[in-house]
């Protein structure tokens, strides 16, 4: 543990040895200084065979999320962006909030419920109070927790001691109007809107907008 904070690097970071040789292009964000929990993002760069990088969260799972109890969800959960192969994440990019904005929300999101005392799950969103777009330009002013369907199951699902896992679930940006649609209805019928207009999930700027 870094700043006496709760930790799980050693459970992401034995989990991706299952997928991932030991001479793969794997980069780790390392925060600094940490508070209530330590969050680090792991970035898995894209290859020929997966033509794109995955931003993988590690420490949103270290402390159990506040679930109800009538609901069928895992305490414990990671999240994760998929981003084109060209998008640029060197260090000297982010001073450049269109290159750095999703290691911002990931971030936010990761300490969200356990500074507020609630949790996230499948079909869960996120903005920030402003309700501005997350860079100038880029339109998307949201998230939405999903199921990938570009990653297995068995990357997707960690297993714990006493039958608990994690869930890593992948996020997609939404427009204003995108948000506004599903806070009207849910994320299965965004996402049948998605699935009609060949919506990939790996982040697209400037991608059709569904709901207007």
């Amino acid at each position: 543990m870094k700043n006496d904070v709760p930790n799980s690097v050693e459970i992401i970071d034995s989990h991706l040895d299952d997928f991932f040789d030991e001479n793969s292009d794997i980069v780790v964000f390392d925060e600094i200084k940490s508070e209530t929990i330590h969050r680090d993002i792991f970035f898995i760069k894209a290859t020929e065979e997966r033509p794109y990088h995955i931003l993988l969260s590690c420490g949103m799972s270290a402390l159990p999320m506040n679930i109800p109890k009538d609901v069928n969800s895992s305490k414990y959960i990671e999240i994760m962006f998929l981003l084109p192969k060209e998008w640029n994440l060197n260090y000297e990019a982010f001073h450049d909030e269109k290159n750095y904005w999703p290691i911002r929300i990931m971030k936010e999101i990761m300490i969200s419920p356990h500074e507020n005392n609630s949790w996230f799950g499948y079909g869960h969103t996120f903005q920030f109070d402003d309700k501005e777009e997350f860079a100038e330009g880029i339109g998307f002013n949201s998230v939405m927790l999903a199921n990938t369907m570009e990653l297995s199951e068995e990357f997707t699902t960690i297993p714990l001691k006493n039958k608990k896992q994690i869930d890593i679930y992948t996020l997609i940006p939404l427009y204003p109007e995108e948000l506004e649609f599903k806070k009207n209805t849910n994320a299965n019928e965004l996402l049948e809107k998605f699935d009609k207009n060949n919506i990939e999930e790996i982040v697209k700027i400037g991608r059709k907008n569904v709901c207007k």
